[in-house]
């Protein structure tokens, strides 16, 4: 009986079907992947462009 659930199948399914908060991630992390160009984007706040 060691492998036996200690809580039941209802709460379990309840707390499977919440969303679960997101990452927190500094912004020099967003960078890095693209994900704060993707964000401000989003947002309408155009990065200024090089223009060479």
């Amino acid at each position: 009986m060691a492998n036996r659930a200690i809580w039941n199948v209802r709460r379990r399914h309840e707390w499977l079907a919440t969303p679960q908060k997101p990452k927190k991630m500094k912004r020099s992390g967003r960078l890095r992947i693209g994900l704060q160009d993707a964000m401000d984007r989003k947002a309408g706040a155009e990065p200024a462009q090089p223009t060479s």
